[in-house]
């Protein structure tokens, strides 16, 4: 499995461009806003793009989804309790994003457990709610590699207090990818990559956990 990361405007999103260079399959986490600057490596590399798999439904991770899809013919992938986000979302501008992203239509809904297969690499579908009710974690097992959003950031986790967050949900979604092997690689939707063991401010979180 081969990964490249884009890093865009205007919050610094990363983009993550995932494909398996002997069937030239790929996939794409987080469309952010200018995820169209990926298109030009797809073409040098000869990659098909086979899904944009979305870590959540915020405006600033999917703002491109269906201007993606349209041009590539990839699959728009999304947790089934975010799927009303790619509506909403086209309806509900932002200050950093006044004109509001096109609605996307949701080919692949997924949930717990669910399988994305791109070329030989399988990447599993952890639900991890807490940021929104619908966000998710991808995790490939044979590369020790996490996707994670606005769950995990190095250092910190994303908000909770936007309308579908949870402090209790974002809470047992950290203590369970707590629970991943130390050396898995932490690659964020902002900021740089960690890794799940140098987090270990998650098991004191267990002192302010909600009840």
């Amino acid at each position: 499995m081969e990964v490249e990361t884009f890093v865009v405007p205007p919050l610094e999103n990363n983009i993550f461009l995932v494909y398996n260079a002997a069937t030239k399959e790929a996939a794409l986490i987080d469309s952010s806003l200018g995820a169209a600057k990926v298109l030009p490596r797809l073409k040098d590399l000869g990659l098909t793009l086979k899904f944009v798999l979305n870590t959540h439904g915020h405006h600033d991770h999917m703002a491109d989804d269906a201007p993606i899809a349209k041009e590539t013919g990839a699959k728009v992938a999304i947790h089934e309790a975010d799927v009303y986000r790619l509506e909403k979302n086209a309806h509900d501008p932002r200050p950093y994003m006044p004109t509001p992203p096109p609605p996307a239509k949701a080919d692949l809904v997924l949930k717990e457990a669910t399988v994305v297969k791109v070329g030989s690499v399988e990447i599993e579908t952890i639900h991890t709610p807490g940021h929104t009710e619908g966000s998710v974690c991808f995790y490939v097992p044979a590369a020790n590699v996490l996707f994670t959003g606005d769950t995990l950031m190095a250092g910190t986790f994303g908000i909770t207090g936007a309308p579908g967050g949870s402090p209790a949900m974002m809470y047992r979604s950290l203590k369970r990818l707590y629970e991943l092997p130390p050396d898995t690689q932490v690659l964020p939707g902002h900021g740089p990559p960690t890794h799940v063991g140098d987090e270990s401010w998650i098991a004191n979180l267990r002192y302010a956990a909600p009840h």
